[in-house]
């Protein structure tokens, strides 16, 4: 199976005793562990069973890679009660059942081909936008479930959060989701999934117990509509413990530079006349942060240096040129009650901050994430906010750290939503982010 990564032993044993914790299995019951792989589960269940002296239940594996399955049939032997199955889980009906277990494959949409993302689309209900794997392998189970049966599933937090999986959380609490359960960070070892077990009944019940990674507890109520369950869960309690803010260690956390007038201070790289190029600078809006990196292609024509607004007398080139629109900036509100000068911009940009190695990021995003001018010479535009550390040695640590699933979650869960359930962030919100002690400068 792609994307399939093998259960540590103290996983498994506590992933069983999660399955079996209200109720014994019997010799009638019907047990699925799709995607088996190497029979890591189907070993532990019957372990468990033999050291109780329970009845051992009806087990049936299904595993499509060829290996995976040879290697879970050396575990077997010849016990009659289990049958392995190569196939794949997803395309097979193998009917209803008591017990669920499993640890599905973690694989993005990326890594399917053409035809399995159609394939799934049709299918599957939560296969929408750019999914994984382990969503559709929770849909099936689920809906595998005999009344009153129970499910146990190991897979990335991820669902609890993402847009992607609105629809799978709403499938969910159609169900009683028992448990959530975030296990150690490095339960994989190298391979850092923010792993989580839950545990899902067929029965009634409206609340659901949290087990964090710091050992704390709460008992909650999700939301049953498909919205993001991370602030009912108060993942707060489960970030560092640090009283240190983000707002502590920085010199300046504020959105960009609001010109009162874009479409006159800022213009296209290759039309910057000579006059105006020793006022130029690269700039950006929120559109320009991209997946592939900062791209500019534009430039702010700016009259102020470190020292605050430059006089008229030190503004030859900048002024012959800025007069051709004296009566569209005069226009702006800033300059009508008095507040700023017919050139100034609508705010007086702080350069001296500005003109810094600094972390960038949107005002409005899908998902939270950071960039870093390395360099110190972007100005960023309204749609912006940028980040200037007290100690810029730290800033390439403390921009990993602001794109970690950690502060990812952090912010999902402390933002105001825009539209489309898009994340709003805010200076006032970025400056609480609590921060680990080793960004502290010394």
């Amino acid at each position: 199976m792609k994307g399939q990564v093998s259960t540590p032993p103290d996983i498994v044993n506590l992933m069983v005793e999660k399955l079996f914790r209200k109720r014994n299995p019997r010799s009638s019951d019907t047990l699925l562990d799709p995607g088996c792989g190497s029979g890591a589960f189907i070993r532990g269940i019957l372990d468990w069973c033999g050291q109780r002296d329970v009845e051992v239940p009806s087990i049936i594996g299904i595993e499509d890679d060829p290996r995976l399955i040879e290697e879970a049939r050396g575990v077997v032997r010849s016990r009659e009660n289990v049958v392995l199955i190569e196939g794949d889980f997803l395309s097979t009906d193998l009917g209803a059942f008591d017990f669920v277990i499993g640890n599905p494959p973690y694989l993005r949409i990326e890594g399917l081909s053409e035809v399995e993302r159609h394939l799934y689309r049709r299918r599957f209900d939560t296969a929408v936008n750019r999914f994984d794997l382990y969503v559709l392998f929770f849909e099936k189970a689920l809906k595998s479930l005999k009344p009153c049966g129970r499910l146990v599933f190991i897979t990335p937090e991820k669902f609890e959060y993402t847009l992607t999986t609105k629809a799978l959380r709403k499938l969910m609490t159609q169900y009683h989701v028992e448990e959530i359960h975030h296990v150690r960070e490095d339960a994989f070892g190298h391979l850092v999934t923010y792993p989580t077990i839950t545990t899902i009944n067929r029965d009634s019940g409206e609340l659901t117990e949290i087990l964090h990674r710091n050992g704390s507890s709460n008992i909650v109520k999700l939301p049953d509509d498909g919205s993001r369950w991370i602030t009912a869960i108060k993942v707060e309690s489960e970030l560092n413990t640090s009283q240190i803010t983000l707002g502590d260690i920085c010199v300046r956390i504020s959105c960009g530079v609001a010109t009162g007038r874009d479409h006159v201070f800022v213009m296209p790289k290759d039309e910057v006349p000579e006059s105006l190029k020793a006022y130029a600078h690269p700039t950006i809006s929120g559109k320009e942060l991209t997946a592939r990196g900062i791209e500019t292609s534009c430039v702010m024509i700016i009259p102020y240096d470190k020292t605050g607004l430059l006089p008229e007398d030190k503004l030859e080139g900048f002024m012959n040129w800025a007069t051709e629109y004296k009566n569209i900036l005069d226009s702006r509100s800033c300059v009508k009650r008095g507040i700023r000068k017919w050139y100034a911009f609508h705010e007086n940009p702080p350069m001296g901050d500005i003109l810094r190695p600094k972390i960038l990021c949107k005002d409005i995003g899908k998902e939270p994430r950071f960039w870093f001018d390395r360099r110190g010479l972007i100005v960023p535009r309204h749609s912006v906010y940028y980040i200037v550390s007290k100690n810029a040695n730290r800033l390439t640590e403390l921009l990993n750290y602001l794109n970690s699933e950690r502060v990812r979650k952090w912010l999902i869960a402390n933002c105001q939503r825009a539209a489309n359930d898009f994340v709003r962030l805010q200076s006032s919100v970025l400056k609480m982010i609590p921060v680990p002690e080793y960004l502290v400068e010394k």
